[in-house]
Formats: structure tokens, sequence, C-alpha cells
């Protein structure tokens, strides 16, 4: 889809809340999954296909995982204002997080309770609250994050699993040969000899 982005003529353009663009454009965005990457963001076990996706166009960030408080951030950046020097540029930040990688992260066996598992933060250059909407979905085995509404120049993106989360039960299905066993809990697991369908 095409895509506004702020152009910055350089970096410091990028940094408090002065920064003007160079130039406004819209852009074809796209991103590319390395399907062969096994780091994994330096966390042992995860699959390597997270991606983020945002229109900041100098500082985005990786994701960085905090194994304390169990938390993973990001950060991108782009001009305060547009090319005209007054309208204030908007960003959205988008991540898909792999169901297996959100698992082993937060302990999220079941992927459908991600909306009310994870707690998603937007802060600015100076620690403080940044108004933005931020959408939880689940689709094709991965948790899709949109944070969309927020003002540049550097907002930072803080994913946590809320405290106050209780898992559900939920029923998975494991077979062996011919015969279907239902199992449910919080955390379900087949009898030995039998897999997940």
């Amino acid at each position: 889809n095409p895509t506004p982005v702020a152009i910055a003529a350089k970096s410091s353009d990028c940094t408090g809340e002065t920064g003007v663009a160079a130039a406004d454009s819209s852009q074809i965005q796209l991103f590319v999954l390395s399907e062969n990457d096994g780091m994994g963001f330096g966390v042992d076990g995860l699959s390597g296909k997270m991606a983020i996706s945002s229109n900041g166009s100098c500082g985005l960030s990786t994701p960085v995982w905090d194994n304390n408080s169990k938390s993973m951030t990001w950060s991108a950046a782009a001009p305060h204002f547009a090319a005209d020097g007054t309208t204030v540029n908007m960003g959205f930040y988008r991540a898909v997080i792999p169901a297996n990688d959100a698992k082993l992260l937060w302990g999220l066996n079941n992927p459908n309770d991600a909306a009310s598992a994870l707690t998603v933060s937007v802060s600015n250059e100076a620690g403080g609250a940044v108004a933005a909407v931020t959408k939880v979905a689940v689709r094709n085995g991965n948790i899709i994050i949109d944070s969309t509404g927020f003002h540049y120049s550097k907002p930072n993106f803080k994913i946590t699993k809320n405290a106050k989360y209780k898992a559900k039960p939920f029923t998975i299905t494991c077979v062996k040969g011919k015969t279907t066993k239902k199992v449910t809990g919080t955390s379900p697991k087949c009898p030995s000899g039998y897999k997940q369908k």
C-alpha cells in the first residue's frame, strides 16, 4: 500500500519535537522475512520469523528482549513535522510475532488470549506516555500488534505480559493412529504416544 513517509535530511531531524522533514513522500512499503535466520533476536529457541514494519524513516530498531522484565522493546523515528513545518507527522508500527515465539517469551500457551494477555505501551524520548491506538489480533498462527495515531519524533514501544492476565482453559485434539482424544487445560499436552492434530 502507498505509505506516507517523512524524509529526513539529517539524523538530528529525527530527535526532539522541532525536526522538519526535507520532503514528504508516499512509498510502496514491503518487508522481507529471512527464512533461514535462526538468531531470533538473541533469544535461544525463537523462530527467527518475527517481523516489524513502520513508516519511521530513521532509527527503526529491531526488537530487544529484556529477560528480567520479560519485555520486548522497539523504537522508530522520523521528523516531528512534515516538510511544510506545521503538520505533525503521524506514525504506525506493526509487529508480527509467531505464536510459538510468544509462548516461549511470555508463556502464552493460547495465542487467542493475546489481546488480554499482552500489554503494549508507547512512550516518547523523555519516557512520557504517548497517545496511540493499539490493536492486538491473531491471524494464521501469528500475533499481530498494530500501533497507529502517534506523533513522531522517536516513540518507543514496549510489550509485556499483563500482570492481571489469567490463562483460560482451552482444548487440543490429540491423535494416535485412528484414536482421537481431546485434552483441556490452561497448558494442555497430549498423552504419551499421541500427537497434537
